[in-house]
Protein backbone atom coordinates (compact mmCIF):
# COMPACT_ATOMS: atom_id res chain seq x y z
CA UNK A 1 0.00 0.00 0.00
CA UNK A 2 1.54 3.56 -0.83
CA UNK A 3 1.00 5.95 1.78
CA UNK A 4 1.41 9.80 1.72
CA UNK A 5 3.66 12.22 3.81
CA UNK A 6 2.01 14.04 6.24
CA UNK A 7 3.30 18.01 6.54
CA UNK A 8 2.52 19.86 9.80
CA UNK A 9 2.15 23.08 8.07
CA UNK A 10 2.72 25.04 11.14
CA UNK A 11 5.98 23.28 11.95
CA UNK A 12 7.22 23.95 8.49
CA UNK A 13 6.69 27.60 8.69
CA UNK A 14 8.58 27.37 11.97
CA UNK A 15 11.04 25.90 10.80
CA UNK A 16 11.59 28.18 7.39
CA UNK A 17 11.54 31.37 8.96
CA UNK A 18 13.03 31.02 12.55
CA UNK A 19 15.65 28.39 11.85
CA UNK A 20 16.33 28.88 8.41
CA UNK A 21 18.34 31.76 8.56
CA UNK A 22 21.06 32.98 10.82
CA UNK A 23 19.64 37.11 11.53
CA UNK A 24 16.52 38.49 11.05
CA UNK A 25 16.88 41.04 9.40
CA UNK A 26 17.16 38.81 5.74
CA UNK A 27 13.20 39.51 6.07
CA UNK A 28 14.86 42.77 4.16
CA UNK A 29 16.93 40.92 1.46
CA UNK A 30 13.58 38.91 0.58
CA UNK A 31 11.32 41.78 0.46
CA UNK A 32 13.68 43.32 -2.01
CA UNK A 33 14.46 40.27 -4.46
CA UNK A 34 10.48 39.63 -4.69
CA UNK A 35 10.13 43.74 -5.79
CA UNK A 36 13.38 42.93 -8.17
CA UNK A 37 12.25 40.04 -9.27
CA UNK A 38 8.59 41.40 -10.27
CA UNK A 39 9.74 44.24 -11.58
CA UNK A 40 11.86 42.25 -14.11
CA UNK A 41 9.23 39.85 -15.05
CA UNK A 42 7.39 43.20 -15.85
CA UNK A 43 10.42 44.38 -17.60
CA UNK A 44 10.61 41.06 -19.26
CA UNK A 45 6.85 40.99 -20.59
CA UNK A 46 7.69 43.88 -22.73
CA UNK A 47 6.13 46.28 -20.34
CA UNK A 48 7.98 49.85 -20.80
CA UNK A 49 7.85 51.99 -17.19
CA UNK A 50 9.60 53.35 -14.63
CA UNK A 51 10.75 51.04 -11.83
CA UNK A 52 10.35 51.59 -8.13
CA UNK A 53 10.76 50.14 -5.07
CA UNK A 54 9.23 52.67 -1.83
CA UNK A 55 9.83 51.68 1.48
CA UNK A 56 7.91 53.58 4.58
CA UNK A 57 7.82 53.11 8.39
CA UNK A 58 4.91 54.34 10.46
CA UNK A 59 4.70 54.40 14.18
CA UNK A 60 1.47 55.06 16.25
CA UNK A 61 0.63 53.78 19.53
CA UNK A 62 0.11 49.96 18.42
CA UNK A 63 3.78 49.79 17.06
CA UNK A 64 5.66 50.21 14.30
CA UNK A 65 4.54 49.10 10.67
CA UNK A 66 6.25 48.23 7.52
CA UNK A 67 4.90 49.31 4.18
CA UNK A 68 7.00 47.45 1.27
CA UNK A 69 6.11 48.45 -2.23
CA UNK A 70 7.16 47.53 -5.74
CA UNK A 71 5.40 48.31 -9.19
CA UNK A 72 6.53 45.23 -10.88
CA UNK A 73 4.27 42.93 -12.18
CA UNK A 74 1.68 41.61 -9.58
CA UNK A 75 0.14 38.50 -9.15
CA UNK A 76 -3.13 37.21 -10.12
CA UNK A 77 -6.07 35.47 -7.55
CA UNK A 78 -4.85 32.15 -9.28
CA UNK A 79 -0.62 33.25 -8.99
CA UNK A 80 -1.39 34.19 -5.22
CA UNK A 81 -2.50 30.69 -4.38
CA UNK A 82 -0.45 29.40 -6.72
CA UNK A 83 3.03 31.10 -5.60
CA UNK A 84 2.21 32.55 -2.13
CA UNK A 85 0.40 30.00 -0.74
CA UNK A 86 2.29 26.97 -1.74
CA UNK A 87 5.66 26.11 0.03
CA UNK A 88 8.50 25.39 -2.36
CA UNK A 89 6.65 26.75 -5.43
CA UNK A 90 8.67 29.83 -6.93
CA UNK A 91 6.94 31.90 -9.61
CA UNK A 92 9.97 31.32 -11.27
CA UNK A 93 10.82 27.43 -12.58
CA UNK A 94 14.01 26.75 -11.88
CA UNK A 95 15.73 27.38 -15.24
CA UNK A 96 13.98 30.35 -16.02
CA UNK A 97 14.93 31.86 -12.32
CA UNK A 98 18.59 30.66 -12.62
CA UNK A 99 19.00 33.28 -15.52
CA UNK A 100 16.79 36.27 -14.63
CA UNK A 101 15.42 36.08 -11.22
CA UNK A 102 16.91 36.19 -7.75
CA UNK A 103 14.47 33.97 -5.79
CA UNK A 104 13.94 30.41 -7.12
CA UNK A 105 12.77 28.61 -4.17
CA UNK A 106 9.29 30.23 -3.17
CA UNK A 107 10.01 30.33 0.63
CA UNK A 108 11.45 33.44 1.00
CA UNK A 109 8.82 35.76 2.04
CA UNK A 110 8.05 33.38 4.99
CA UNK A 111 11.02 35.17 6.45
CA UNK A 112 8.45 37.99 7.18
CA UNK A 113 7.47 36.01 9.83
CA UNK A 114 10.58 36.15 12.12
CA UNK A 115 9.40 40.12 12.52
CA UNK A 116 5.58 39.95 12.37
CA UNK A 117 2.95 37.97 13.35
CA UNK A 118 0.90 38.38 9.62
CA UNK A 119 2.44 39.05 6.27
CA UNK A 120 -0.53 41.24 4.60
CA UNK A 121 -0.24 41.72 0.96
CA UNK A 122 -1.84 43.80 -1.77
CA UNK A 123 -1.32 43.04 -5.06
CA UNK A 124 -2.05 44.02 -8.83
CA UNK A 125 -1.44 42.04 -11.57
CA UNK A 126 -0.32 43.83 -14.99
CA UNK A 127 -2.09 41.29 -16.59
CA UNK A 128 -5.69 42.78 -15.50
CA UNK A 129 -8.46 41.17 -13.28
CA UNK A 130 -9.32 42.28 -9.65
CA UNK A 131 -7.24 43.47 -7.19
CA UNK A 132 -6.42 41.07 -4.22
CA UNK A 133 -5.75 40.95 -0.48
CA UNK A 134 -3.68 38.09 0.97
CA UNK A 135 -3.73 37.66 4.81
CA UNK A 136 -1.39 35.05 5.56
CA UNK A 137 -0.74 33.71 9.63
CA UNK A 138 1.62 31.57 10.84
CA UNK A 139 -0.17 28.84 11.93
CA UNK A 140 -0.12 28.25 8.23
CA UNK A 141 -3.55 29.76 7.31
CA UNK A 142 -4.82 32.93 5.14
CA UNK A 143 -7.52 34.33 3.58
CA UNK A 144 -7.90 36.57 0.03
CA UNK A 145 -9.97 39.25 -0.71
CA UNK A 146 -10.80 41.39 -2.97
CA UNK A 147 -9.24 45.12 -2.61
CA UNK A 148 -9.15 48.95 -3.83
CA UNK A 149 -6.02 49.30 -1.56
CA UNK A 150 -3.72 48.08 -4.12
CA UNK A 151 -0.73 49.75 -6.52
CA UNK A 152 -1.84 50.56 -9.50
CA UNK A 153 0.35 47.98 -10.82
CA UNK A 154 2.38 46.05 -8.16
CA UNK A 155 2.65 44.66 -4.76
CA UNK A 156 2.50 45.83 -1.71
CA UNK A 157 3.10 44.22 1.72
CA UNK A 158 2.51 44.86 5.30
CA UNK A 159 4.46 43.99 8.10
CA UNK A 160 2.92 44.87 11.66
CA UNK A 161 6.85 44.71 13.88
CA UNK A 162 6.38 41.91 16.51
CA UNK A 163 7.95 43.87 19.74
CA UNK A 164 10.96 41.64 20.31
CA UNK A 165 12.42 42.63 16.53
CA UNK A 166 10.74 46.30 16.72
CA UNK A 167 14.45 47.71 16.12
CA UNK A 168 14.57 46.26 13.23
CA UNK A 169 11.62 48.62 11.74
CA UNK A 170 13.70 52.02 12.84
CA UNK A 171 14.43 54.32 10.24
CA UNK A 172 18.19 54.27 10.48
CA UNK A 173 18.10 50.00 11.03
CA UNK A 174 16.11 49.81 7.79
CA UNK A 175 18.29 52.15 5.82
CA UNK A 176 21.17 50.35 6.89
CA UNK A 177 20.03 47.09 5.69
CA UNK A 178 18.56 48.15 2.86
CA UNK A 179 21.76 49.76 1.92
CA UNK A 180 23.64 46.60 2.75
CA UNK A 181 21.17 44.16 0.49
CA UNK A 182 20.36 46.41 -2.29
CA UNK A 183 23.29 49.17 -2.47
CA UNK A 184 24.01 48.15 -6.18
CA UNK A 185 20.81 46.50 -6.80
CA UNK A 186 19.54 48.67 -10.85
CA UNK A 187 16.23 50.15 -9.52
CA UNK A 188 15.83 52.83 -7.23
CA UNK A 189 15.44 52.26 -3.20
CA UNK A 190 12.91 55.14 -1.72
CA UNK A 191 12.67 54.60 2.45
CA UNK A 192 10.17 57.28 3.90
CA UNK A 193 8.92 58.27 7.36
CA UNK A 194 6.67 60.69 8.19
CA UNK A 195 9.40 63.04 8.72
CA UNK A 196 12.70 61.99 6.37
CA UNK A 197 12.91 60.22 2.71
CA UNK A 198 16.36 59.41 1.53
CA UNK A 199 17.22 57.74 -1.51
CA UNK A 200 18.96 54.42 -0.28
CA UNK A 201 20.73 52.81 -3.13
CA UNK A 202 24.09 54.10 -4.62
CA UNK A 203 23.72 55.20 -8.43
CA UNK A 204 27.16 54.98 -9.41
CA UNK A 205 29.64 51.96 -7.86
CA UNK A 206 33.17 52.45 -8.86
CA UNK A 207 34.50 48.69 -7.89
CA UNK A 208 31.71 47.51 -10.49
CA UNK A 209 33.05 49.73 -13.05
CA UNK A 210 36.52 48.75 -12.39
CA UNK A 211 35.66 45.00 -12.37
CA UNK A 212 34.13 45.32 -15.73
CA UNK A 213 36.69 46.90 -17.55
CA UNK A 214 39.64 46.65 -15.53
CA UNK A 215 40.91 50.54 -16.14
CA UNK A 216 43.73 51.48 -14.15
CA UNK A 217 42.52 55.20 -13.71
CA UNK A 218 39.74 53.76 -11.44
CA UNK A 219 41.88 51.92 -8.92
CA UNK A 220 42.15 55.37 -6.43
CA UNK A 221 38.00 55.70 -6.57
CA UNK A 222 37.64 52.36 -5.65
CA UNK A 223 40.01 52.42 -3.10
CA UNK A 224 38.25 55.91 -1.80
CA UNK A 225 35.21 53.88 -1.47
CA UNK A 226 36.82 50.99 0.56
CA UNK A 227 38.01 53.78 3.19
CA UNK A 228 34.49 55.50 2.96
CA UNK A 229 32.19 52.61 3.00
CA UNK A 230 34.53 49.71 4.11
CA UNK A 231 37.07 51.55 7.04
CA UNK A 232 39.42 49.99 5.40
CA UNK A 233 42.90 51.45 4.17
CA UNK A 234 43.53 48.85 1.64
CA UNK A 235 47.17 48.19 0.66
CA UNK A 236 45.87 47.78 -3.26
CA UNK A 237 43.08 46.30 -5.13
CA UNK A 238 42.55 44.75 -8.39
CA UNK A 239 39.77 43.17 -10.59
CA UNK A 240 38.57 39.68 -10.80
CA UNK A 241 36.65 38.66 -13.30
CA UNK A 242 35.38 35.01 -14.19
CA UNK A 243 33.38 33.21 -17.42
CA UNK A 244 32.32 30.60 -14.78
CA UNK A 245 29.22 32.07 -12.90
CA UNK A 246 29.31 35.08 -14.31
CA UNK A 247 31.73 36.42 -11.20
CA UNK A 248 33.15 40.10 -11.45
CA UNK A 249 34.45 42.20 -8.43
CA UNK A 250 37.72 43.65 -6.87
CA UNK A 251 39.92 42.09 -4.20
CA UNK A 252 41.51 44.69 -1.83
CA UNK A 253 44.58 43.30 -0.02
CA UNK A 254 44.00 44.08 3.57
CA UNK A 255 46.49 46.61 5.41
CA UNK A 256 46.94 44.47 8.35
CA UNK A 257 48.76 40.93 8.63
CA UNK A 258 46.37 38.10 9.60
CA UNK A 259 47.17 34.29 9.69
CA UNK A 260 46.84 31.67 7.03
CA UNK A 261 43.93 29.69 8.40
CA UNK A 262 42.10 32.84 9.35
CA UNK A 263 38.36 32.89 8.58
CA UNK A 264 37.25 34.71 5.48
CA UNK A 265 35.28 37.00 5.13
CA UNK A 266 33.91 38.27 1.35
CA UNK A 267 31.24 40.42 0.61
CA UNK A 268 29.16 38.33 -2.08
CA UNK A 269 25.87 39.90 -3.96
CA UNK A 270 23.91 37.63 -6.05
CA UNK A 271 22.73 39.41 -9.05
CA UNK A 272 23.07 42.70 -7.41
CA UNK A 273 21.46 41.51 -4.53
CA UNK A 274 23.63 41.04 -1.48
CA UNK A 275 23.96 37.69 -0.66
CA UNK A 276 26.08 37.60 2.40
CA UNK A 277 29.20 39.59 3.93
CA UNK A 278 30.52 35.76 5.14
CA UNK A 279 30.95 33.90 1.62
CA UNK A 280 33.96 31.69 1.99
CA UNK A 281 33.77 28.74 -0.25
CA UNK A 282 34.09 31.29 -3.66
CA UNK A 283 37.80 32.46 -3.23
CA UNK A 284 40.54 29.71 -2.75
CA UNK A 285 41.43 29.15 0.91
CA UNK A 286 44.84 30.84 0.37
CA UNK A 287 42.97 33.71 -0.58
CA UNK A 288 43.51 34.94 3.55
CA UNK A 289 45.37 38.51 2.72
CA UNK A 290 42.54 39.63 1.15
CA UNK A 291 38.65 40.54 1.23
CA UNK A 292 36.41 40.37 -1.98
CA UNK A 293 33.66 42.30 -3.47
CA UNK A 294 32.28 39.92 -5.63
CA UNK A 295 29.02 40.13 -8.00
CA UNK A 296 27.52 36.67 -9.41
CA UNK A 297 25.22 36.10 -11.57
CA UNK A 298 24.95 32.26 -12.51
CA UNK A 299 26.10 30.41 -9.70
CA UNK A 300 23.39 28.87 -7.77
CA UNK A 301 22.76 30.08 -3.68
CA UNK A 302 21.83 27.56 -1.20
CA UNK A 303 18.31 27.63 0.66
CA UNK A 304 19.32 29.82 3.36
CA UNK A 305 20.91 31.91 0.62
CA UNK A 306 24.25 32.41 2.85
CA UNK A 307 26.24 30.37 0.41
CA UNK A 308 26.80 28.72 -3.08
CA UNK A 309 25.86 25.51 -3.74
CA UNK A 310 29.10 23.03 -4.11
CA UNK A 311 29.14 21.85 -7.91
CA UNK A 312 30.98 21.99 -11.03
CA UNK A 313 30.06 25.58 -11.69
CA UNK A 314 31.51 26.63 -8.53
CA UNK A 315 34.47 24.85 -8.81
CA UNK A 316 35.43 26.04 -12.37
CA UNK A 317 34.64 29.45 -11.21
CA UNK A 318 36.90 29.03 -7.96
CA UNK A 319 39.38 27.60 -10.37
CA UNK A 320 39.50 30.96 -12.36
CA UNK A 321 39.81 33.25 -9.46
CA UNK A 322 42.48 31.06 -8.32
CA UNK A 323 44.41 31.51 -12.18
CA UNK A 324 43.74 35.09 -11.59
CA UNK A 325 44.60 35.51 -8.02
CA UNK A 326 47.81 34.08 -8.69
CA UNK A 327 48.79 36.22 -12.07
CA UNK A 328 48.26 38.86 -9.72
CA UNK A 329 51.06 37.95 -7.75
CA UNK A 330 53.01 37.02 -10.63
CA UNK A 331 52.69 40.44 -11.73
CA UNK A 332 53.79 41.78 -9.13
CA UNK A 333 57.00 39.51 -9.20
CA UNK A 334 57.67 41.27 -12.25
CA UNK A 335 56.30 44.64 -12.93
CA UNK A 336 55.95 46.05 -8.89
CA UNK A 337 59.02 44.49 -6.67
CA UNK A 338 57.91 47.46 -4.24
CA UNK A 339 54.01 46.45 -4.01
CA UNK A 340 55.60 42.51 -3.43
CA UNK A 341 57.52 43.86 -0.90
CA UNK A 342 55.49 45.56 1.24
CA UNK A 343 52.88 42.59 0.57
CA UNK A 344 55.04 40.14 1.72
CA UNK A 345 56.23 42.54 4.46
CA UNK A 346 53.04 42.72 6.13
CA UNK A 347 51.91 39.44 5.66
CA UNK A 348 55.21 37.78 6.15
CA UNK A 349 54.97 34.50 8.20
CA UNK A 350 51.48 33.71 6.16
CA UNK A 351 52.94 33.96 2.60
CA UNK A 352 55.76 31.55 3.83
CA UNK A 353 53.61 29.33 5.18
CA UNK A 354 51.41 29.29 2.13
CA UNK A 355 54.74 29.12 -0.13
CA UNK A 356 55.92 25.99 2.34
CA UNK A 357 52.65 23.97 1.74
CA UNK A 358 51.68 24.85 -2.28
CA UNK A 359 54.62 24.34 -4.78
CA UNK A 360 52.86 26.90 -7.77
CA UNK A 361 52.82 29.75 -4.76
CA UNK A 362 56.69 28.24 -3.62
CA UNK A 363 58.14 28.94 -6.97
CA UNK A 364 56.05 32.25 -7.62
CA UNK A 365 57.02 33.55 -3.93
CA UNK A 366 60.42 31.84 -3.12
CA UNK A 367 62.75 34.11 -4.52
CA UNK A 368 61.52 37.19 -3.74
CA UNK A 369 61.30 35.82 0.14
CA UNK A 370 64.02 37.84 2.60
CA UNK A 371 66.87 35.87 4.49
CA UNK A 372 69.75 37.23 6.84
CA UNK A 373 72.68 36.05 5.73
CA UNK A 374 76.25 36.79 6.51
CA UNK A 375 76.76 39.08 3.90
CA UNK A 376 73.58 41.00 5.51
CA UNK A 377 69.92 40.66 4.51
CA UNK A 378 68.77 40.05 0.95
CA UNK A 379 66.00 38.64 -1.27
CA UNK A 380 67.02 34.49 -2.12
CA UNK A 381 67.42 35.92 -5.61
CA UNK A 382 69.54 38.04 -5.35
CA UNK A 383 71.25 35.29 -3.01
CA UNK A 384 71.13 33.51 -6.18
CA UNK A 385 73.10 36.09 -8.15
CA UNK A 386 76.27 35.49 -6.26
CA UNK A 387 76.60 31.95 -4.77
CA UNK A 388 75.36 28.88 -6.71
CA UNK A 389 75.03 26.87 -4.07
CA UNK A 390 72.17 27.96 -1.07
CA UNK A 391 74.50 27.21 2.14
CA UNK A 392 72.62 27.71 5.45
CA UNK A 393 72.95 27.39 9.29
CA UNK A 394 69.89 26.09 11.68
CA UNK A 395 71.25 27.67 14.75
CA UNK A 396 71.77 30.92 15.74
CA UNK A 397 74.69 30.65 17.74
CA UNK A 398 76.40 28.49 14.41
CA UNK A 399 75.55 31.57 12.52
CA UNK A 400 77.34 33.92 14.76
CA UNK A 401 80.38 31.57 14.89
CA UNK A 402 81.06 31.72 11.37
CA UNK A 403 79.60 34.77 10.01
CA UNK A 404 82.16 37.05 10.49
CA UNK A 405 84.56 34.72 9.10
CA UNK A 406 82.27 33.66 5.89
CA UNK A 407 81.57 37.03 5.21
CA UNK A 408 85.71 37.67 5.07
CA UNK A 409 85.55 35.27 2.53
CA UNK A 410 82.76 36.43 0.28
CA UNK A 411 81.01 33.18 1.74
CA UNK A 412 76.93 34.00 2.06
CA UNK A 413 75.45 31.88 4.83
CA UNK A 414 72.08 32.08 5.40
CA UNK A 415 70.85 32.23 9.08
CA UNK A 416 67.93 30.07 8.17
CA UNK A 417 66.85 30.06 12.19
CA UNK A 418 63.36 31.76 11.81
CA UNK A 419 59.96 30.07 11.01
CA UNK A 420 59.63 28.13 7.99
CA UNK A 421 63.11 29.01 6.63
CA UNK A 422 64.55 25.72 6.92
CA UNK A 423 61.61 23.81 4.89
CA UNK A 424 61.47 26.76 2.09
CA UNK A 425 65.31 26.04 2.02
CA UNK A 426 65.18 22.63 2.15
CA UNK A 427 62.65 22.37 -0.36
CA UNK A 428 64.27 24.40 -3.08
CA UNK A 429 66.40 21.21 -4.48
CA UNK A 430 63.73 19.70 -5.41
CA UNK A 431 61.74 21.99 -7.00
CA UNK A 432 64.62 24.38 -8.78
CA UNK A 433 67.73 21.68 -8.84
CA UNK A 434 69.95 23.86 -7.04
CA UNK A 435 72.19 22.65 -4.46
CA UNK A 436 71.49 23.64 -1.13
CA UNK A 437 73.55 22.61 1.84
CA UNK A 438 73.21 22.71 5.21
CA UNK A 439 76.44 23.56 6.96
CA UNK A 440 77.67 23.62 10.94
CA UNK A 441 80.33 25.60 12.70
CA UNK A 442 82.59 23.04 12.82
CA UNK A 443 82.58 21.55 9.27
CA UNK A 444 82.85 25.08 8.14
CA UNK A 445 86.42 25.42 10.41
CA UNK A 446 87.61 22.40 8.78
CA UNK A 447 88.09 23.88 5.46
CA UNK A 448 89.93 26.93 6.70
CA UNK A 449 94.12 26.33 6.28
CA UNK A 450 95.81 24.52 9.34
CA UNK A 451 99.42 25.78 9.87
CA UNK A 452 101.43 23.31 9.99
CA UNK A 453 105.14 24.27 11.66
CA UNK A 454 107.70 22.47 14.20
CA UNK A 455 107.99 26.01 15.85
CA UNK A 456 104.09 25.32 17.13
CA UNK A 457 104.48 22.55 19.00
CA UNK A 458 105.87 24.20 22.21
CA UNK A 459 103.18 26.81 22.11
CA UNK A 460 100.29 24.67 21.65
CA UNK A 461 101.51 22.45 24.18
CA UNK A 462 101.42 25.47 26.35
CA UNK A 463 98.04 27.31 24.91
CA UNK A 464 96.43 23.76 25.16
CA UNK A 465 97.45 23.97 29.09
CA UNK A 466 95.90 27.28 29.69
CA UNK A 467 92.55 26.49 28.42
CA UNK A 468 92.60 22.50 30.02
CA UNK A 469 90.70 23.29 32.72
CA UNK A 470 87.99 25.07 30.22
CA UNK A 471 87.88 21.35 27.39
CA UNK A 472 89.34 23.44 24.71
CA UNK A 473 91.26 22.33 22.12
CA UNK A 474 93.58 24.87 20.39
CA UNK A 475 94.65 24.82 16.75
CA UNK A 476 96.32 27.51 14.82
CA UNK A 477 95.10 28.11 11.29
CA UNK A 478 95.52 30.98 8.69
CA UNK A 479 91.54 32.75 7.51
CA UNK A 480 90.06 36.12 7.29
CA UNK A 481 89.61 38.85 8.49
CA UNK A 482 93.22 39.24 9.54
CA UNK A 483 91.52 41.47 12.36
CA UNK A 484 89.82 39.15 13.91
CA UNK A 485 92.53 37.52 16.59
CA UNK A 486 90.54 33.87 17.09
CA UNK A 487 87.80 32.03 16.02
CA UNK A 488 85.98 30.09 19.19
CA UNK A 489 84.19 26.78 17.87
CA UNK A 490 81.84 24.54 19.80
CA UNK A 491 79.51 21.75 18.52
CA UNK A 492 75.80 21.53 19.58
CA UNK A 493 76.55 18.96 22.25
CA UNK A 494 79.34 21.29 23.85
CA UNK A 495 76.68 24.20 23.54
CA UNK A 496 73.91 22.11 25.31
CA UNK A 497 76.53 21.03 28.15
CA UNK A 498 77.05 24.87 28.99
CA UNK A 499 73.54 25.12 28.94
CA UNK A 500 73.11 22.24 31.48
CA UNK A 501 76.05 23.80 33.10
CA UNK A 502 74.45 26.93 33.95
CA UNK A 503 71.12 25.56 34.94
CA UNK A 504 73.33 23.71 37.67
CA UNK A 505 75.19 26.95 39.42
CA UNK A 506 71.71 28.41 39.95
CA UNK A 507 69.81 24.97 41.04
CA UNK A 508 69.45 23.36 44.47
CA UNK A 509 71.53 20.37 45.44
CA UNK A 510 68.56 17.76 44.12
CA UNK A 511 68.36 19.03 41.15
CA UNK A 512 72.19 19.55 40.43
CA UNK A 513 73.01 16.19 41.21
CA UNK A 514 69.78 15.20 38.74
CA UNK A 515 71.16 17.57 36.18
CA UNK A 516 74.64 15.96 36.84
CA UNK A 517 74.12 12.79 35.31
CA UNK A 518 72.70 14.46 31.93
CA UNK A 519 76.05 16.86 32.15
CA UNK A 520 78.55 14.01 32.21
CA UNK A 521 76.97 12.19 29.34
CA UNK A 522 77.23 15.80 27.30
CA UNK A 523 81.07 15.90 28.35
CA UNK A 524 81.87 12.75 26.93
CA UNK A 525 80.62 13.90 23.32
CA UNK A 526 81.51 17.59 23.50
CA UNK A 527 83.97 19.37 21.27
CA UNK A 528 85.41 22.86 21.77
CA UNK A 529 87.55 24.33 19.32
CA UNK A 530 89.87 27.65 20.03
CA UNK A 531 91.38 28.25 16.22
CA UNK A 532 93.80 30.98 16.71
CA UNK A 533 94.32 33.43 13.22
CA UNK A 534 98.07 33.14 11.81
CA UNK A 535 97.29 36.28 10.27
CA UNK A 536 96.44 37.85 13.39
CA UNK A 537 99.50 40.84 14.56
CA UNK A 538 98.80 40.02 18.05
CA UNK A 539 98.75 36.00 17.38
CA UNK A 540 101.66 36.72 15.65
CA UNK A 541 103.63 38.67 18.43
CA UNK A 542 102.02 36.18 20.88
CA UNK A 543 104.09 33.00 19.11
CA UNK A 544 107.21 34.87 19.77
CA UNK A 545 106.55 35.64 23.28
CA UNK A 546 109.26 33.88 25.78
CA UNK A 547 107.45 34.40 28.82
CA UNK A 548 105.15 31.09 29.41
CA UNK A 549 102.76 32.96 32.02
CA UNK A 550 102.44 35.95 29.42
CA UNK A 551 101.35 33.48 26.73
CA UNK A 552 99.10 31.42 29.07
CA UNK A 553 97.12 34.63 30.18
CA UNK A 554 96.84 35.73 26.84
CA UNK A 555 95.23 32.58 25.87
CA UNK A 556 92.76 32.77 28.05
CA UNK A 557 91.87 36.07 27.42
CA UNK A 558 91.61 35.38 23.89
CA UNK A 559 89.65 32.35 24.39
CA UNK A 560 87.18 34.55 26.68
CA UNK A 561 86.83 37.52 24.35
CA UNK A 562 85.82 34.67 21.32
CA UNK A 563 83.85 33.38 23.66
CA UNK A 564 81.86 36.72 24.33
CA UNK A 565 81.84 37.66 20.18
CA UNK A 566 80.20 34.25 19.18
CA UNK A 567 77.61 35.13 21.80
CA UNK A 568 78.46 32.44 24.17
CA UNK A 569 77.04 32.90 27.64
CA UNK A 570 79.67 32.71 30.38
CA UNK A 571 80.02 30.56 33.21
CA UNK A 572 81.48 30.59 36.76
CA UNK A 573 84.97 29.80 35.64
CA UNK A 574 84.94 31.70 32.65
CA UNK A 575 83.93 35.08 34.56
CA UNK A 576 86.54 34.05 37.27
CA UNK A 577 89.06 33.94 33.78
CA UNK A 578 88.16 36.84 32.57
CA UNK A 579 88.47 39.35 35.86
CA UNK A 580 91.43 37.60 36.76
CA UNK A 581 92.90 38.59 33.24
CA UNK A 582 92.00 41.88 33.33
CA UNK A 583 93.05 42.65 37.07
CA UNK A 584 96.81 40.73 36.20
CA UNK A 585 96.30 43.39 32.69
CA UNK A 586 95.94 46.52 34.39
CA UNK A 587 98.95 45.37 36.86
CA UNK A 588 100.94 44.73 34.14
CA UNK A 589 100.35 47.89 32.72
CA UNK A 590 101.03 49.96 36.00
CA UNK A 591 104.53 47.73 36.34
CA UNK A 592 105.17 49.02 33.14
CA UNK A 593 103.89 53.22 33.68
CA UNK A 594 106.45 52.72 36.88
CA UNK A 595 109.30 51.14 34.88
CA UNK A 596 109.01 53.81 31.83
CA UNK A 597 108.89 57.00 34.87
Amino acid sequence: MVHSFKIDLKGIIDLLSNHLYSDPSVFVRELLQNAVDAITARKNAGEVFEPSIQVHIEENEQGKRLIFEDNGIGLTEAEIHEFLATIGRSSKRISEARASYLGQFGIGLLSCFMVSSEIRVYTQSSKGGPAACWIAQPDGTYEITSTTEAPEVGTRVILDAREDFDYLFEFDNLKEDLLGYGEILPYPIHLGSNTEQVHVNATYVPWLVYAETGDPALKEQVLGYARERLNLQALDCFPLKTKAGGVSGVAFVLPYSTQANARQWHRVYLKNMLLSSQIDNLLPEWAFFVRCFLNVQNLHPTASRESFYEDDLLSEARNELNQQMQAWLRHLTQHDQEGLRKLLQLHYLPMRALAVDNDEFYQLLVHSFVFETSTGRMTLQEYLQHNTTIRYVTNLDQFRQIAQVASAYGHSVINAVYTYDIPLLRKYTSIFNVATEEIDATTYAHTLEDVQSDNLHNFLLLAQDALSALDCQVTVKRFMPEGLPALFIVSEVHQELSDVEQAQEVSDDLWSDVLEDYASELRSMRVAHLHLNFNNSLIQSMLHAENPKVVRRLVQMLYVQAHLLGHHPLRQEELALLTEGLQEMMYWGLRADRLLN
